[in-house]
C-alpha cells in the first residue's frame, strides 16, 4: 500500500530531525565536534582505498565519488540542513513516490551514520588517555573501538541501506520522465534558495544514468563493506 503525503512528510521529517540533533549535539562539544570530524575523514579515506577501482572506472566513478562525498560527507551540512526542511513539503508533492521512499532511505542512513559516528568518537575517545588533545585514529585502536561499541545490528542496517538506496538511484535514473521533473524544477529550486539541493538530486541523478550496469556496482559494494564489517567484528557482526 502506498504511502500518502501526510506519512511521507512525517517519515521524512523524522529521519531529517534525527540526523540533524546528532550534529547539533556534536557542535555543542568542541571535542566531540572534533571526534566526529576525525572518524568520518577516516571511515572516508578507508571508504577511498577499499573501493579506489571504482573511482578510477570511467563508468562508475562519478556514482562512486557521489556516494564517498555526497551521501556520507564530512562538510558543514548547515545549508543543506535548512534547505531539505524548507522543502519537505514541496518535495513530498511533486516526486513519484519511489523518489520520495529513496530519499527517506537516504535520510535514515543520513541520521544512522551520525548516530554510529558520534559513538564511535566516543569509543575511540575512551581510549586515550587525554581528552585534549585530537583524536588519533589507528586501524588498531578503530578495530577495538568498532568491536567495543558493538551496536552490529544498525552496522548491518547501514550496509543494508546502502543496498536500498543504490538499487532505487539506479532504477529512478533510467525514468527519462525524473530528468525532465528535475530540469524543470532547475529555475525554481534556485529562485526559492534552494539550488544546491536541487544540484545535490541532479548530481545523483547524473551518477547513476552515467552508469550501464548500476547493480553490479551496488553490488561490488556491499560485498565489500559486509566483508570489512565481519573483519572489523571478529567473526560476530550477524549479532
Amino acid at each position: 500500500m502506498a504511502k500518502s503525503g501526510t506519512s511521507y512528510e512525517s517519515t521524512l521529517r523524522a529521519h531529517f530531525a534525527a540526523a540533524r540533533a546528532e550534529r547539533a549535539a556534536a557542535r555543542d562539544a568542541a571535542v566531540s565536534a572534533d571526534d566526529r570530524l576525525a572518524v568520518r575523514r577516516w571511515q572516508q579515506a578507508r571508504l577511498a582505498a577499499t573501493h579506489a577501482d571504482l573511482l578510477a572506472s570511467s563508468e562508475f566513478g562519478p556514482a562512486a565519488r557521489f556516494f564517498l562525498s555526497e551521501l556520507y560527507s564530512t562538510e558543514d551540512l548547515t545549508q543543506r540542513d535548512a534547505d531539505i526542511e524548507r522543502v519537505i513539503r514541496i518535495l513530498v508533492k511533486f516526486l513519484p513516490d519511489k523518489a520520495l521512499t529513496t530519499l527517506a532511505a537516504a535520510l535514515e542512513m543520513d541520521a544512522l551514520s551520525e548516530l554510529l559516528d558520534a559513538r564511535l568518537g566516543k569509543a575511540l575517545r575512551a581510549q586515550s588517555s587525554v581528552t585534549t588533545q585530537p583524536l588519533k585514529i589507528t586501524p588498531a585502536n578503530y578495530e577495538i573501538a568498532y568491536r567495543a561499541m558493538g551496536d552490529y545490528h544498525l552496522r548491518l542496517r547501514q550496509i543494508a541501506l546502502t543496498e536500498e538506496i543504490g538499487l532505487a538511484l539506479d532504477k529512478l535514473a533510467r525514468m527519462p520522465l525524473l530528468a525532465g521533473l528535475l530540469r524543470m524544477m532547475r529555475g525554481p529550486a534556485h529562485a526559492g534558495g534552494v539550488g544546491g539541493l536541487h544540484e545535490f538530486l541532479e548530481r545523483g541523478y547524473a551518477a547513476f544514468a552515467h552508469m550501464k550496469d548500476g547493480r553490479a556496482f551496488i553490488r561490488t559494494i556491499v560485498e565489500r563493506e559486509r566483508a570489512e564489517h565481519e573483519r572489523l567484528a571478529g567473526g560476530t557482526g550477524q549479532d
